[in-house]
């Protein structure tokens, strides 16, 4: 048999969720070797990468991306969006199923798995899908590898249809046969619909009314609901998106009791407000909508003290044309921010610099976390002897600023953090031991990223990991 490859990084910070502390990260072949503060231990390696004045943190999971492929791969695809991932130090994706045709069926689930693995750049997981057409389908998609299903309780997609009590409360006790995580999309279809008929009857078609439109109560009651409907089917429930600091706060309350209930929050949502949303019109159009400081200081309490699970981009990748209509009319803007790639630097800079957020604390938020919530830890997400190597080195000194066309990897290079000065620069990227990414350039094959299953090699679903 070959011998497996040696690596060595060397001289950094390491940022564990365990804890911060000096140390060289030992590496055979995809997977930590071990840690060690003797530099003897440098000889006869194969490769050592010096991380002097570097900090070596978990990749980030992220567990929301969209990379509308199949169907709008003129605004995105898995290749570039991977790409765009690792230049922002993200080791795992967890895209969404609204693509076009939506992945509602065992097949469609099964060909999107299929193509996805010919082009991406670093590891992805797909979600399932939570309709009222496929729930039928959800065991099968669950034995092909989806360890959740999407469900939204607001009219998004006519082809992939919101999920009505019924039919949500249906799809997680499937769910919970399974042992599988339920993603609710958590806004009250009826009052934003009665909203958008005011605002639309009174002429409104400016910035703002897109936040009108979509007020936290929107999103507090569904999430309430989703809650208790998941209380009762005994699902595991995961709020994606959270915007409002009420809906933390049930979420919290629902943990108090026992009920199994994580939350995710966007870079967007922590870092922007209505001012930026006046500011960038049609470029801050987002659902939930942008919120006022205040509620943006409150969201800052829940990611510190942990309460808010972890972090996520809502990558949504749209045409500059596309987004440019809602200049005129923000409802003619579709919904979404493009994030991928800046999404963890710009946090890390906020929560580190300016919060006094520690590092651990940080590496829990966008690796620990989210790999529990999916299933894939302690082979994904942690720094421990026999996981998988999916590592990213940090400048955390170094000034940058933010400019989309030179940096970005996505098709149609955009972002509403455009012009911002951020203090934390992803200098290399490595997955499962490789460099996928260092100092401005993807250096990852596409296909070498793989297919992260919640089953075993008998077809059996594995047991999530607790949060």
């Amino acid at each position: 048999m070959a011998k497996e490859r040696t690596l060595a990084i060397a001289n950094g910070i390491v940022g564990a969720p365990y804890g911060v502390f000096r140390s060289h990260v030992m590496i055979l072949g995809e997977r930590i070797a071990g840690f060690s503060d003797d530099d003897s231990v440098l000889t006869g390696v194969d490769q050592v990468i010096d991380a002097a004045g570097l900090v070596v943190l978990p990749g980030s999971i992220d567990l929301h991306g969209h990379f509308e492929d199949p169907g709008h791969t003129e605004r995105e695809d898995f290749h570039t969006g991977t790409k765009a991932a690792a230049g922002g130090g993200v080791t795992s994706v967890f895209e969404h199923p609204l693509t076009y045709p939506p992945t509602t069926t065992v097949q469609l689930y099964q060909q999107k798995r299929a193509m996805a693995s010919k082009k991406v750049v670093i590891d992805f997981g797909l979600w399932g899908a939570l309709t009222p057409i496929s729930l039928e389908e959800m065991e099968g998609q669950w034995r092909q590898g989806a360890p959740g299903f999407k469900a939204f309780m607001a009219d998004s997609e006519p082809a992939y249809p919101r999920a009505d009590d019924g039919a949500l409360l249906e799809g997680m006790r499937i769910a919970q046969r399974l042992g599988a995580l339920v993603l609710v999309h958590a806004e009250n279809n009826a009052m934003l619909q009665v909203n958008m008929a005011r605002l639309h009857e009174s002429g409104r078609t400016d910035a703002l009314a897109h936040h009108e439109s979509r007020p936290p109560i929107v999103e507090e009651e569904a999430a309430h609901r989703a809650l208790y409907l998941a209380r009762h089917a005994g699902a595991r429930l995961q709020v994606v998106h959270s915007s409002s600091p009420a809906t933390a706060e049930l979420v919290k309350q629902a943990r108090a009791v026992g009920q199994k209930a994580t939350i995710e929050v966007c870079c967007h949502h922590l870092l922007l407000d209505l001012d930026d949303l006046e500011r960038l019109g049609p470029f801050g159009r987002c659902a939930p909508a942008l919120r006022e400081r205040a509620l943006v200081e409150k969201m800052w309490d829940h990611v510190l003290d942990e309460t808010i699970d972890c972090l996520v981009s809502d990558h949504c990748a749209y045409t500059l044309e596309e987004k440019q209509r809602g200049y005129e009319d923000i409802f003619a803007a579709p919904n979404g921010c493009q994030v991928m790639q800046e999404m963890v630097p710009v946090v890390l800079d906020e929560a580190f610099h300016r919060r006094g957020m520690r590092l651990d604390a940080f590496a829990r938020f966008i690796a620990e976390r989210p790999a529990r919530i999916a299933g894939v830890y302690p082979e994904k997400g942690s720094m421990l002897v026999g996981s998988h190597a999916d590592l990213v080195l940090w400048d955390l000194e170094g000034t940058w600023v933010i400019d989309p066309p030179s940096q970005q990897f996505s098709k149609n290079p955009w972002s509403p953090f455009e012009g911002r000065k951020c203090r934390a620069r992803v200098v290399r990227t490595l997955v499962r031991g490789e460099t996928v990414y260092v100092d401005g350039e993807i250096t990852a094959n596409a296909g070498s990223g793989r297919f992260l299953s919640v089953q075993d090699e008998h077809g059996l679903g594995r047991p999530a990991a607790t949060t």
